[in-house]
């Protein structure tokens, strides 16, 4: 059949397809999208920060207490001045520097309830001339390093901070 025997057919032009749809302009949900990601990002990054800041007296804590050896004449003065410090590092000082004795025993043992129950009375024989002995020492600083690693960071006591 040809052209000229079919005038309708004649007439008849190609079928033209419409351009592809391009990428650009974004659809409004991926603005969203992106949007959300970038808050997301920026959260997760405060959120490390914020966090590194505050692990960094526990960080110094430990690494002071393993510079410490069990031989040390004074071990039990620096551990106790070592476990106070870090507390004050994340409390109030007026809440933990007063702190003495068995109400200070009984405050680390608030902190972290599993606490070696031996801790204080070593802790206690900083006042005694007599050197702790190295099974006593290395208990010392095991028990002050649990503690260390379980207790930190502390979060500030309101009702505490309130009765001051």
């Amino acid at each position: 059949m040809q052209a000229a025997s079919q005038p309708a057919l004649a007439k008849m032009q190609d079928i033209i397809t419409p351009e592809p749809i391009g990428f650009w302009p974004l659809a409004y949900g991926y603005y969203l999208v992106a949007l959300l990601l970038i808050i997301l990002i920026a959260a997760l990054f405060i959120y490390v920060k914020r966090r590194g800041k505050q692990l960094a007296a526990k960080r110094e804590a430990l690494k002071l207490l393993a510079a410490v050896t069990p031989d040390d004449p004074q071990l039990a003065l620096t551990v106790n001045s070592l476990l106070k410090r870090s507390a004050m590092s994340y409390l109030p000082r007026e809440q933990v520097a007063s702190l003495q004795g068995d109400d200070w025993y009984a405050w680390l043992s608030a902190q972290l309830p599993t606490m070696d129950p031996k801790l204080p009375s070593l802790l206690e024989k900083r006042y005694q001339s007599a050197n702790l002995t190295h099974e006593e020492a290395t208990q010392l600083l095991s028990g002050a390093k649990v503690w260390l690693q379980q207790a930190l960071p502390l979060k500030a006591d309101k009702e505490a901070l309130c009765s001051h």
